[in-house]
């Protein structure tokens, strides 16, 4: 009979030995999945800035072509039925980020003086369509209006804005259409275009969501806290069709903790810029470039960079 050397006899694992490599396992995973999800949200990131640049130079081939940059959103009639909000400076850039098969969509001539651009349904099939420059891919909420697509980049009206007019401190407005000379602040020194939370309908997540209240002044962002959110759809359409589709206020540093505000009854609004990058949110200045600006950043120096003639003097920000 064949004697087995009990030195040569194989076995697997014990139990305490299982246990041992299932932990030192779970360590490593637990470990790796922290720096896989940053090196994931730093790709996010930086295609979001990509993204901004890619609006400031269409923003720049669109000022070579006319002369002038699209207005924050343009305005049909001028009180009463026929006064209603039409095309966003999105709409009009389409060309100029190869989107000219959906701009070839809108027929101008359908404005209804009855209708915003966002009620009136000849305008749907190229509203609905997701244009993904205009995406941050890092924002967590996906597309809920199934008639409209949204946008996560608002332009700047300034830190203030007469409403239903073109006298904005920022570069975009009611009815504005700026030339590069009238920024007399410096395009590297002014504010074009900032990042926003695309509102998910739900005034209970997030911080996408808004006060909107009647006859309120969306400027005294103090006086709004006192309402409850009651509305979250900022930047559903980024055809256009109201001002919280459109543009965004410098009034206030970005991820500001207050609740941002809106007045419908006349199209005022006061939104911060927001992100879900850590610290602060992205902004594009007039001369094509993009700034990560720090939630903490000076207030005054934020003011100056909001404005397009204020005349301020700014440092390095």
């Amino acid at each position: 009979m064949k004697h087995v050397n009990p030195t040569q006899q194989k076995h697997g694992f014990t139990l305490i030995e299982l246990l041992v490599v299932i932990a030192i396992i779970a360590i490593l995973i637990a470990l790796l999945l922290p720096a896989v999800q940053q090196a994931r949200e730093a790709a996010r990131r930086s295609q979001c800035k990509n993204n901004l640049k890619q609006l400031g130079l269409a923003l720049y081939n669109y000022e070579a072509s006319h002369r002038l940059f699209p207005p924050g959103h343009m305005e049909s009639g001028n009180d009463g039925p026929s006064y209603r909000h039409q095309f966003s400076w999105m709409t009009y850039i389409l060309p100029y980020i190869d989107q000219t098969n959906v701009y070839n969509l809108i027929d101008f001539n359908l404005i209804d003086l009855s209708l915003s651009a966002s009620q009136n349904p000849a305008f749907q099939p190229a509203g609905s369509t997701d244009i993904v420059v205009f995406l941050c891919p890092s924002d967590p909420v996906g597309r809920v209006n199934p008639d409209w697509a949204p946008t996560n980049y608002l332009a700047n009206q300034g830190i203030e804005c007469a409403c239903r007019s073109a006298d904005c401190t920022g570069v975009f407005g009611h009815n504005t259409y700026l030339k590069i000379r009238d920024i007399t602040d410096g395009t590297s020194n002014t504010i074009a275009v900032g990042e926003i939370l695309k509102g998910d309908f739900d005034v209970n997540t997030l911080n996408d969501n808004y006060i909107a209240t009647s006859g309120a002044d969306a400027s005294d962002i103090d006086t709004c806290q006192s309402a409850p959110p009651n509305a979250s759809d900022m930047g559903n359409i980024w055809l256009g069709g109201h001002p919280q589709n459109n543009m965004f206020s410098t009034d206030r540093v970005p991820n500001d903790p207050r609740l941002d505000c809106r007045a419908p009854n006349n199209g005022c609004t006061n939104y911060a810029a927001r992100s879900t990058h850590t610290g602060g949110a992205h902004l594009l200045m007039c001369d094509g470039s993009v700034h990560f600006l720090s939630e903490n950043i000076s207030l005054e120096v934020y003011h100056a960079l909001g404005t397009k003639q204020g005349g301020e003097i700014v440092g390095e920000f």
